[in-house]
């Protein structure tokens, strides 16, 4: 796994490539405020996964690169809403009383803490790396919230780094509660921010059992970073019923396939 300080750097990179055409290694270098060296270890990382390429002294990025997770958080929430609000109170009712539960950062899951403090849920402790999260859920006397803490990444809610990586891994969960950017069966669960994906696959790993909340339009989709494959998910929620095809799939995988009006 790579170390958070040189994932921030590259999506830094990619974020500033993203808004342009090509840009110059030195410019790099001075709106990263590091050595040259690093920024040039980072781009020869980079371009040896296909991601940049380089031709005298400049960058880009090899095709364009589709990264709604640098838009603001309110866009992405306002994207599929019924279907996300729908979602959220299935993955809901799935939990049961004092169960231990780390939920990850965004748009759906937000969704998932909403239903969870709207229906006054059975006692629950939750480990949550958002701060949105973690404040829709505080004024619950039922539900325990812990925040990782970590750095805030701006327009996102979301705590990364060190500090939430050390918290996360000192716990235990009995489920974990995460979205994700795309869900196929070959490539599995992918996302679209390295960082966010450390704390997701530290959730993954510390948990017993997985539920994926994502709606009908990440099904198919195939995103920046690779979480899991598809078999180590547990349950999908999802608002519609997907093809044939990725029902088979899920089922081949052993993931249990949840829709909304199933859930009483």
């Amino acid at each position: 796994m790579k170390n958070s300080r040189l994932l921030k750097r590259q999506e830094e990179i990619l974020r500033i490539l993203a808004e342009n055409e090509s840009v110059s290694v030195r410019e790099l270098i001075d709106k990263l405020g590091v050595s040259g060296w690093t920024v040039r270890r980072d781009l020869e990382r980079m371009a040896a996964e296909g991601v940049v390429w380089r031709q005298y002294g400049l960058v880009a990025l090899t095709a364009p690169l589709s990264l709604p997770a640098f838009d603001s958080f309110e866009q992405r929430s306002r994207e599929n809403l019924a279907a996300k609000q729908r979602i959220g109170l299935a993955a809901a009712r799935l939990l049961k009383a004092n169960q231990s539960l780390a939920l990850g950062a965004g748009t759906t899951t937000t969704q998932v803490a909403r239903e969870l403090s709207r229906l006054n849920h059975k006692p629950l402790h939750i480990m949550t790396n958002a701060l949105n999260i973690a404040l829709e859920l505080a004024h619950q006397p039922n539900l325990q919230v812990t925040c990782t803490g970590g750095d805030v990444r701006r327009d996102h809610f979301t705590l990364t780094g060190p500090v939430a990586e050390r918290a996360l891994r000192a716990h235990f969960y009995d489920v974990a509660v995460i979205g994700v950017s795309g869900i196929t069966l070959k490539e599995g669960l992918t996302v679209n921010g390295q960082l966010d994906a450390v704390a997701l696959e530290i959730m993954i790993e510390q948990s017993r059992r997985l539920v994926v909340v994502a709606d009908s339009s990440k099904i198919g989709q195939v995103h920046f970073v690779h979480l899991a494959p598809l078999s180590r998910a547990d349950v999908l929620v999802t608002d519609r019923r997907p093809a044939n095809e990725f029902c088979d799939g899920l089922a081949n995988a052993a993931v249990e396939l949840v829709l909304p009006d199933s859930i009483v």
